[in-house]
């Protein structure tokens, strides 16, 4: 609680103990849950959510990330940037998904990536078969059969490595692998399929195949601007790898697509089929996607030509956008999902923040249980935002949960201050 009290502070989004300051996101949170439902029965869902700045967007993500969690679905995260994670470049966006991965059975553990996944799948002999990893056929006849051009001969590596299991009428020697030479070439390997940047895809392919014979073939995974098409084939894969592995799904959040608007106008391009690549393998091509399949017909050569969008089409992906309103951006999201899925998150009522005050108060008051908080200094601090929203110095939710655990900081360690600070509130705001 201390934790959450101090992000309150700072003003900036706590999270954990969510409950303790949301306030009037009801109808966004029916919208979600209709959402996921659509998920379970129907195979995926898109969202895009608006609102200026500080109303509110990434608590609501977190509080849908939480959600998510708790009933079942696997969540993953990324903050776009124009560097590290611009829209244009969707390995990167893609390795900030896989990196911020989080499973509901594992609650409380970051970080983990795409191996507990693996591990959990490599369980599991229905989820072995539906991706046909103990087959032996050519790889694009597997591909018709179900096989994922990826994560097939990732789960075939994992096992003969971790698991010293083979596929019929291949060789095995991992069990003469020591700890070492095991944990490194497992390394190699979620080091490739996580994106991360590493040696070239052939040389993964000798190490491996070197270690435990071959178990299929490594292909590229480049930070190639066109290659959107590729890397919602894999989440896809990834999403549909979580549901038959006993999850409900993938929740995929992208914050702050508003910076699709500072890219130069080459990059904004690739962005756009980011967003049409991310929407296409969350619900394919049912009728809802305001473009045709046609348009994400970019990159690879070969058969990474060949692959289709989505990967299946129940995957159990579900993308939501979240972005500051603007015409660029906004035109971005319309070209990509629906309008009917683009939802405006509204301005919060004077009562809803009379809520929050108290939401707050009464957090304070668990977090700190030295401090006496009595409910006429509870009274005032209502009047007091109610009067600093009216003025228009607060004007969100983030300034206002910062205000009201200053204010309360004072009332408990400045007591006898209080009533010369109400009275200059009073003649600057109210």
């Amino acid at each position: 609680m201390r934790q959450t009290l101090e992000a309150m502070r700072l003003g900036v989004v706590p999270d954990t103990d969510l409950s303790a300051y949301t306030v009037g996101r009801e109808m966004e949170l029916e919208l979600v849950a209709e959402d996921l439902k659509r998920v379970r029965e129907e195979g995926g869902a898109v969202r895009a959510f608006l609102g200026d700045y500080g109303a509110g967007k990434t608590h609501l993500l977190e509080l849908i990330r939480e959600g998510a969690l708790n009933q079942g679905f696997v969540t993953a995260r990324v903050m776009l940037n124009p560097e590290e994670t611009a829209p244009s470049h969707p390995k990167r966006v893609y390795r900030e998904l896989v990196r911020s991965l989080e499973y509901p059975d594992l609650a409380g553990q970051t970080a983990l990536g795409l191996r507990p996944l693996l591990e959990r799948a490599c369980q599991d002999e229905d989820t072995l078969d539906a991706f046909q990893v103990t087959s032996s056929g050519r790889a694009r006849e597997e591909l018709d059969d179900g096989a994922h051009l990826y994560l097939t001969p990732a789960l075939r590596y994992y096992r003969a490595i971790a698991h010293a299991q083979k596929n019929p009428g291949r060789r095995l020697i991992a069990d003469e692998i020591d700890d070492d030479e095991r944990e490194e070439a497992l390394t190699l390997l979620f080091h490739w399929l996580e994106g991360h940047p590493t040696i070239s895809n052939t040389e993964i392919d000798d190490e491996l195949r070197g270690l435990v014979g071959r178990q299929g073939r490594i292909y590229s995974m480049k930070d190639y601007r066109p290659w959107a098409r590729i890397y919602g084939y894999l989440l896809s894969g990834l999403s549909r790898l979580c549901t038959t592995a006993g999850y409900e799904g993938l929740v995929v959040l992208v914050d702050e697509a508003e910076f699709y608007s500072l890219l130069s106008s080459a990059n904004r391009e690739y962005a756009r089929n980011l967003f049409k690549a991310l929407a296409y393998a969350s619900v394919g091509d049912d009728g809802m996607v305001p473009f045709s399949r046609e348009e994400l017909d970019l990159g690879g050569m070969g058969i990474l030509q060949d692959l289709p969008p989505r990967y299946h089409d129940e995957s159990g992906l579900y993308t939501i956008f979240a972005m500051t309103p603007n015409a660029e951006g906004i035109e971005a999201l319309q070209r990509a999902i629906p309008d009917e899925v683009i939802t405006e998150i509204g301005r919060l009522e004077m009562d809803t923040y009379r809520q929050l005050v108290g939401r707050v108060t009464d957090h304070y008051r668990q977090a700190r249980q030295d401090a006496e908080i009595p409910d006429a200094v509870e009274q005032a601090l209502a009047k007091v935002v109610a009067g600093l929203l009216h003025s228009g110095f607060v004007e969100n939710p983030r300034q206002a949960m910062k205000f009201i655990v200053e204010f309360l900081d004072l009332a408990t360690t400045r007591r006898e201050a209080m009533p010369e600070v109400i009275a200059d509130l009073r003649e600057m705001y109210l």
